[in-house]
C-alpha cells in the first residue's frame, strides 16, 4: 500500500499487509537490557531502574491501601508506624526505599517527616517498615503514607 493511499484514505485493518525487512529492536527485556539516554551519551539498564515495590495508604483512622505494586499486608504497627510486605522479596537488603507522607491542612504550621522503620541494623528482603511523626517531637498518623523501593528482585 503506498503512503499516499494512506495519508488519502486512512488505514484500513482489515487490507491485508506484508512486510519485508528486518525489525531491529524487538524483543525480550532480560536483565540485562539497556537503553541509550535522551542524548544518547550512556545507556541505562532498564530493569535495575525500575520501581520494584510501591504502596500508597491512607494513614488515619482504620489504614487501607489506595494502590500498591508488589506488596500485600498491610499492618498499623502502632501511631506513626506502618508495614508492608513484599509480594516477591529483595534480592538482598541493598536496595534503596523512599518515603513520603502527606498531612491535613490543620497540621499547617508543623514540620513532618517520613522514614524508614526498621528492627536491627539493616533493611529486611522480605518487608519494608514506615515511621512517621513531627519533627522533634512525636509520631503521628498522617493522612497519606507512600513508600518506593529500587533494587533487584529476588
Amino acid at each position: 500500500m503506498a503512503l499516499s493511499k494512506i495519508i488519502a484514505e486512512g488505514v484500513d485493518l482489515t487490507d491485508t499487509f506484508a512486510f519485508t525487512g528486518t525489525v531491529t529492536g524487538a524483543g525480550e527485556i532480560t536483565a540485562s537490557t539497556t537503553a541509550p539516554s535522551e542524548g544518547g551519551a550512556v545507556t541505562t539498564n532498564v530493569v535495575q531502574g525500575l520501581v520494584k515495590s510501591y504502596m500508597a495508604l491512607n494513614g488515619q483512622g482504620t489504614i487501607s491501601v489506595r494502590g500498591s505494586l508488589n506488596a500485600t499486608s498491610l499492618t498499623d504497627a502502632g501511631t506513626g508506624e506502618f508495614q508492608y510486605s513484599f509480594v516477591n522479596n529483595m534480592q538482598n537488603n541493598e536496595y534503596v526505599p523512599n518515603t513520603e507522607l502527606q498531612w491535613d491542612e490543620n497540621d499547617d504550621n508543623k514540620v513532618a517527616f517520613s522514614c524508614i522503620r526498621k528492627a536491627g541494623s539493616s533493611l529486611e528482603t522480605s518487608q519494608l517498615g514506615i515511621g512517621t511523626g513531627y519533627a522533634y517531637t512525636s509520631l503521628f498518623d498522617p493522612l497519606r503514607v507512600f513508600a518506593q523501593v529500587v533494587g533487584d528482585l529476588a
